[in-house]
């Protein structure tokens, strides 16, 4: 009985501030001047949580400052830009990584941080029930539309909520980001030479890198010794695989049409073609070029992958570099490629997906020093000494992750063209249709028709909520 009291309260209490979140808030803080200009605050110490998910490719939850491994170039320039921070603004910024709840602290009335750093997973759900400012209502302090540093709209995408945004990405700092987008196209290109087959970066370099292409690449590259493959031509997680094909010919699930309606890509021309192509690897004319050993889990796909089972899969970019990264530790010569492409899509064509961003940055509403965290946390993710440009962070990553510059140029097309494909928003519904097309071998026009309903409950309960903000945020 007690427990059915504590969940009546805990509804009750979640209600009010989704109720409060209706209603814009008003904040008026006048800071203390030092006499140059700049405030003070008074000594203040602001509350800095971080709860990183340990999948991100690197951080732990305990061992990280900011989100940067300790004790390397980039934790030592953070740590440097917070101590100058302190003594320019008169505050102490306090960081801790133990993990909290964020919804049961909040619905206890106690304080859970003044800012928190964590995956964007729960962000539609957290704004839903009115946990986390609108960052819109802080824009004395931060300009949500300097994508350069915090995001573009279709990065931000994760964190919108009818009205408002609710999270910021430090996009202006190197690595942070680079593990939330999936899924590059990663080749053993010394394998592919030894296998006699074409460089896929000359491909890509010639925009000849299509799907016809591909295949004919899959077939030469699966290599048969007797009755037993020594070699095959992709390995990969079949879920990755099919949401890149349906992407590579333009067919995003939420997408917005001529008319400015809201449609599911699946169900376009370009999105059916997809789907056929996907067959036609899966189970069609190409099956022989697949590894079966293992097709779901993306972590045994890896290791696969970097033992010389296949030369090419499709993977997530937190296995590809960083204390997870097994392709970088154990091959030398692997590339990144963006997805063949269609035939709905120009040559040039290039886009990946993201289901969160790892990290993101928000301001809890039970946080009483809100605008001087807000105005600490525009300060903070400037551009660290050294990373001023993008071509500074895009260098240092040629030096330090990849083989080729052109690796570079298609790492980077891929996360700039990332788009929120609503996979943990949405429990996962929204992939029935790229894990049916290899799963199953309905007809696609079956396997549409059979969807259709938990498409639209997904199009009602969730891609219209978080789409409203584009307007309202970056409408003219």
């Amino acid at each position: 009985m007690k427990n059915v009291c504590k969940l009546l309260v805990l509804v009750l209490i979640l209600s009010i501030f989704a109720g409060c979140a209706e209603a814009p808030e008003e904040f008026d803080i006048n800071f203390a001047s030092q006499g140059d200009g700049v405030a003070d605050l008074d000594g203040i110490e602001l509350l800095y949580r971080i709860n990183l998910d340990s999948g991100n490719g690197g951080i732990g939850l305990s061992d990280n400052y900011l989100g940067y491994v300790l004790e390397t170039e980039f934790s030592d320039l953070a740590m440097k830009r917070v101590k100058d921070l302190e003594e320019k603004y008169n505050f102490k910024l306090k960081m801790t990584t133990e993990t909290a709840d964020l919804v049961n602290m909040t619905a206890g009335g106690m304080k859970f941080s003044d800012i928190f750093l964590s995956p964007s997973f729960n962000y539609f759900s957290w704004c839903k029930t009115g946990l986390l400012t609108g960052i819109s209502r802080l824009s004395d302090y931060i300009d949500y539309r300097d994508s350069e540093k915090w995001g573009s709209p279709q990065i931000l995408e994760s964190m919108f909520y009818k009205d408002d945004v609710y999270g910021l990405t430090p996009n202006a700092w190197p690595e942070q980001n680079y593990t939330s987008f999936g899924y590059p196209l990663v080749a053993n290109v010394d394998l592919i030479m030894t296998n006699g087959a074409q460089n896929p970066r000359e491909l890509v370099e010639a925009k000849t890198w299509t799907w016809d292409i591909f295949n004919t690449e899959l077939d030469k590259n699966t290599i048969v010794e007797g009755s037993e493959v020594k070699s095959y031509g992709l390995v990969t997680s079949y879920p990755y695989f099919a949401s890149m094909i349906l992407l590579s010919n333009g067919a995003k699930f939420a997408d917005v049409n001529a008319d400015g309606e809201l449609i599911c890509g699946y169900y376009t021309d370009a999105g059916f073609r997809a789907l056929e192509e996907i067959r036609e690897v899966w189970y069609g004319a190409y099956k022989h070029t697949v590894s079966r050993e293992e097709v779901y889990l993306s972590e045994t796909v890896t290791s696969n992958f970097v033992n010389e089972m296949g030369t090419y899969a499709f993977l997530p970019t937190h296995f590809i570099f960083g204390v997870y990264g097994e392709v970088a530790m154990k091959l030398d010569n692997f590339a990144i490629l963006p997805t063949p492409t269609g035939p709905d899509v120009d040559p040039d064509h290039v886009m990946s997906y993201h289901h969160t961003m790892y990290y993101a940055i928000s301001f809890p509403i039970t946080s009483d020093n809100v605008d001087a965290a807000a105005l600490v946390v525009n300060e903070i993710y400037e551009p660290l000494p050294g990373y001023e440009t993008k071509d500074d962070i895009k260098e240092y990553m040629s030096r330090n992750y990849f083989f080729d510059e052109r690796d570079a140029d298609a790492f980077f097309d891929l996360f700039e063209n990332s788009y929120y494909n609503y996979d943990y928003t949405t429990g996962f519904k929204n992939r029935e249709i790229p894990s049916q097309i290899c799963t199953t071998e309905k007809a696609i026009s079956e396997l549409l028709e059979e969807q259709s309903t938990v498409v639209e409950s997904c199009f009602t309960d969730y891609v219209e909520p978080t789409m409203e903000a584009y307007d309202v945020l970056f409408g003219e």
